[in-house]
């Protein structure tokens, strides 16, 4: 036993997670939106909630009980606060393989890393309060499409434009780069990547970039996404895979509001940029076929 782990006592819970990287990329997310939260442990799994302070982007992660490889409670319920910053430098150097063990007292939060060296950190069981809306949408698109692909799209949507358009009708789902649109991804029914389309009334939605782009690593782990709207609404998406889902809320964006780093045009510099609104040909991919093709919308 370490002598931080003789510090700590009984702990009220016990958990062990099979794959620390994963975690992270999981707090991660949680830190693109919430400074602190509360990571809630009961008999059925952990769930973790945050609203950022301006109120346009909402983040629940739940990881089942079947998830774990160890699970104990001494209680129904066991509250674990976390500054995020802290919880995710305590995770830096997680390999894939390496487990994370949580043990949880009322006043601390005991982290194990077991990989090729066994590294123990102890932190501060703080106190987050924070009053959740209920979020409970009426949507009339639902998409469910494979995660790399649309990670992608929005990646490439993100290059051009500081918001992102989704459209979707009967026969396809579109990510485009707002305004200009000088990209476009559209996923046609029917093919590899876009797994199901259900459409009760075609819909148009635009988002800010920067707040898409905060999720985005989930995508990378995820094996698909949820993606559900109408027009001038919410976004709500879900990533899943095997060992957790995360849902995520995002307001639509407000004409003429400002953005970060708005003025220029997604993540390019400037020279970049002025060279890009001397052209008027953009890009466009469809995905379902194999030629690509250019647009002639600038």
């Amino acid at each position: 036993m370490s002598e931080l782990e003789s510090q700590i006592g009984s702990p009220a819970a016990r958990i062990r997670y099979p794959d620390a990287k994963l975690f992270k990329s999981i707090v991660d997310s949680l830190a693109e939106i919430v400074e602190e939260a509360s990571f809630t442990i009961t008999k059925d799994g952990v769930k973790v909630v945050g609203l950022d302070p301006a109120k346009v982007a909402y983040i629940e992660a739940t990881i089942p009980y079947s998830s774990f490889l160890e699970y104990e409670l001494s209680q129904d319920s066991v509250v674990m606060g976390a500054n995020l910053s802290l919880l995710s430098r305590a995770l830096v150097e997680t390999k894939k393989g390496n487990s994370v063990e949580f043990r949880v007292t009322q006043s601390q939060v005991l982290i194990k890393v077991e990989g090729q060296a066994k590294r123990t950190y102890l932190l501060p069981n703080i106190e987050v309060s924070l009053e959740m809306p209920e979020m409970k949408l009426d949507h009339d698109v639902d998409v469910r499409i494979m995660a790399d692909p649309f990670r992608r799209a929005i990646e490439d949507a993100g290059e051009f434009s500081n918001t992102v358009e989704f459209e979707a009708t009967d026969t396809y789902f579109a990510v485009r780069a707002s305004g200009g649109r000088r990209a476009e991804a559209k996923f046609l029914s029917g093919s590899g990547s876009l797994i199901s389309l259900e459409v009760k009334s075609p819909a148009r939605a635009t988002y800010d970039y920067s707040y898409l782009d905060k999720v985005l690593s989930l995508a990378k782990v995820a094996e698909q996404v949820e993606v559900m709207f109408k027009t001038d609404s919410p976004v709500e998406l879900r990533f899943d895979s095997a060992t957790f889902s995360v849902r995520y809320i995002l307001a639509p964006y407000a004409a003429g509001a400002e953005t970060p780093g708005e003025g220029g045009g997604g993540r390019r510099g400037r020279a970049t940029r002025r060279k890009e609104a001397e052209e008027s040909e953009g890009t466009e991919s469809e995905e379902g076929d194999e030629e690509s093709e250019e647009s002639p919308e600038g």
